[in-house]
């Protein structure tokens, strides 16, 4: 039965290109889908012909930039949380208002976990909701202790997970605040965390994140959400690059520069070059300026990660879910600098599959480091070789076929609830 689908999403790249996929697949499906969303991201959607509609006042990414920044060089993660939750409610009555209008009259929402704004929308318009998020870091576990904190094994993580649900309190009381001043009914709702009770999907690869056996039952591994689109052809200058020695190493930080991209630019350049490799930079979105490169070093833009991580050697990267993803799913090794939020928990991940060195904190980066674990990832066969193992893991996931068939069937429960 075709369903009226509509899908809230908001941050950075990581968080919103997977719903590209994900609006594709459904609307293959036979479904209607509609997107909302920062019109910064409209050309993603709309270039394929797909229902977008903007939410609150533009965004751009510098304002995007700068947020990461900031949350990255706090030291606290609460004040890291706290800035990243005034940038979300920075515009909240305008940014509700509009989701408000936007999702009503569908069948059944689907909401990215940090999009409060949308979560609370969708409820006021009472339209059941699943949850979708990129990581399983923020549901609680015996198993492991939250994000930053130490193992104190299954019978004492409940506790630590207790204490994290406390330190937040004062960050859901700034939402609540927020909601009652632009007229949502919603109160306790969870900043960045909240639960569907119907289904949360967790759009990452299972071969890759630790999959507890204590996760709430509506919590679904669904593995990655990528758009399935022919090779990319690249660039010229690129291809010319990459056909005129050994594969070099790639350096992709997405959005994320911790303080000045000019510095973090210069430790990058230092660092390959120091290491004696062939390397690609990706300035991304952070727009990192490392100077004169020289005719080792090749600085590049945007360059889909599935057609250029394959020729890598290695990838130097932040841990970011979807630059994870596509490193693993490419069958290199990695060397990850976590900046903030979800990235320390990828870099763990990685480590502990044995496809990346230890993490290397964006606090203690430095060129003769971040060197180091680069000659240290390409003399070890071993790192490689498991990469490959996991590439051919990942391969076999069928992401956005089991997300579609878990959301139809939520929308078929919710259908014979309703009668």
């Amino acid at each position: 039965m075709p369903l009226k689908l509509v899908l809230t999403t908001v941050g950075t790249t990581g968080d919103v290109r997977p719903f590209v996929a994900l609006a594709l697949r459904l609307r293959a499906a036979g479904h209607t889908v509609r997107v909302c969303s920062y019109d910064l991201y409209r050309p993603w959607f709309a270039g394929h012909g797909l229902d977008f509609v903007t939410l609150g006042a533009p965004v751009t990414e510098h304002q995007i930039r700068d947020t990461a920044r900031r949350a990255a060089a706090a030291r606290s993660p609460f004040r890291q949380v706290e800035i990243l939750q005034e940038f979300h409610l920075q515009t909240a009555a305008a940014h509700y208002t509009d989701c408000r209008a936007a999702t009503s009259g569908f069948d059944l929402a689907v909401c990215h976990t940090i999009h409060s704004l949308g979560q609370a929308a969708v409820l006021d318009n009472d339209l059941p909701w699943i949850g979708a998020r990129f990581e399983p870091s923020l549901v609680p576990t015996a198993y492991a202790p939250p994000q930053g904190m130490p193992d104190l094994g299954r019978r004492l993580n409940p506790l630590l997970w207790r204490l994290v649900e406390r330190g937040m309190a004062r960050i859901d009381r700034v939402l609540d605040e927020q909601l009652a001043r632009i007229g949502s009914q919603q109160r306790g709702l969870p900043m960045f965390r909240a639960l569907s009770p119907l289904l949360n999907l967790v759009a990452c690869s299972p071969s890759i994140a630790a999959v507890y056996p204590d996760r709430p039952a509506t919590v679904r591994f669904t593995g990655a959400w990528t758009v399935d689109e022919p090779a990319a052809e690249l660039p010229e200058a690129l291809e010319s690059f990459l056909q005129a020695g050994p594969p070099p190493v790639v350096v992709s930080f997405g959005s994320m520069a911790g303080g000045d991209p000019q510095t973090l630019g210069r430790i990058l350049l230092e660092a390959v070059a120091g290491s004696g490799r062939r390397a690609v930079i990706q300035r991304g979105t952070a727009q990192l300026a490392p100077g004169d490169a020289g005719a080792e070093i090749l600085l590049v833009d945007y360059v889909p990660h599935s057609a250029l991580f394959p020729r890598a050697a290695c990838v130097v990267h932040h841990g970011g879910a979807g630059t994870t993803h596509a490193a693993c799913a490419a069958g290199v090794p990695s060397v990850v600098v976590p900046h903030v939020g979800d990235q320390p928990y990828w870099a763990v991940r990685l480590h502990d599959l044995g496809v990346a060195g230890a993490p290397l904190p964006l606090a203690r980066l430095t060129s003769r480091r971040l060197a180091e674990r680069i000659d240290r990832c390409l003399a070890s066969d071993t790192m490689r070789r498991r990469a490959g193992g996991l590439a051919a893991r990942i391969r076999s996931e069928h992401g956005l076929a089991t997300a579609c068939r878990l959301i139809e069937a939520v929308a078929t429960e919710e259908e014979e609830r309703a009668r």
